[in-house]
């Protein structure tokens, strides 16, 4: 009622919109009739990466990036990160690869990754596999945790690094153009939007903003969180038509921004 009250009917038909799209979305995918997502070429160069550590013999590196906050605004990358994770090692468990897990700044994301590592290796029947050593923690500070990055790369080289999640700055970008200048093939991305042009000039495949809690659902197939991400894309494209429909009125003279007032 307090949106009425102020005057802003506008805002609360955007919400209403939002709200309804959302709930049937939503509603679908608890019915069993999930909303598919387009198949990503960053998900199948995940499993081309893994396959490269197995042939080379070297270690596939997975982080959900520097700054995996279990809270706050960096958390949902941080999920969708940590399901990045888990496919990713259930996956080189599965296929005989040397998965390394470079740990955060975060130390609270130590036990969350060490333990998705040890359910890849039960899941996959393979128990033996897991490797205490194989998840390293370098430090609460962001030159501990690069320069630890790089000195694992440079000891046991790399053929795949995977980066998802929240980072930035040179926190994760001195690991990616290390494994990159050794040979590794690089994934990465952030929903961060100041770092887009960082991940496109130094990963060969690059997921932009949203692409990584696409990634992320397409990893665990969990419909209720693809079926959330189709709501959001139309509410987008929805947002889209209402600023270009404006932009035209505006410029043949309408008041629109008295329009949006109301």
């Amino acid at each position: 009622m307090s949106l009425i009250a102020e005057g802003k009917n506008s805002d609360l038909l955007v919400f209403l919109f939002a709200a309804a799209f959302t709930i049937y979305y939503l509603w679908t995918a608890i019915q069993g009739r999930p909303q598919p997502l387009r198949r990503l070429p960053q998900f199948d160069a995940i499993s081309d990466g893994i396959d490269r550590a197995v042939e080379e013999g070297k270690p596939v590196y997975v982080t959900p990036g520097g700054y995996a906050y279990l809270s706050g605004m960096y958390a949902s990358m941080t999920i969708a990160g940590m399901e990045v994770t888990r496919h990713v090692a259930r996956l080189a468990v599965r296929k005989g690869a040397t998965p390394h897990f470079p740990v955060s700044v975060q130390p609270e994301a130590q036990p969350l990754v060490d333990g998705i590592y040890r359910e890849a290796c039960v899941e996959e029947g393979k128990p033996e596999a897991y490797r205490r050593e194989n998840v390293q923690y370098f430090g609460n500070t962001e030159g501990n945790y690069s320069t630890g990055i790089t000195g694992w790369i440079a000891r046991d080289g790399a053929s795949c690094y995977i980066v998802v999640g929240a980072f930035g700055g040179g926190i994760d970008t001195m690991p990616v153009e290390w494994a990159s200048e050794w040979g590794g093939v690089t994934i990465g991305g952030t929903a961060r939007w100041s770092h887009q042009g960082t991940i496109t000039m130094l990963t060969d495949y690059p997921l932009h903003l949203d692409d990584i809690f696409a990634l992320g659902a397409i990893c665990t197939q969990d419909p209720v969180v693809m079926s959330s991400l189709t709501a959001g894309d139309i509410i987008k494209f929805l947002m889209m038509a209402i600023v270009f429909v404006g932009a035209i009125l505006a410029a043949a003279g309408q008041p629109v921004l008295s329009w949006l007032k109301v």
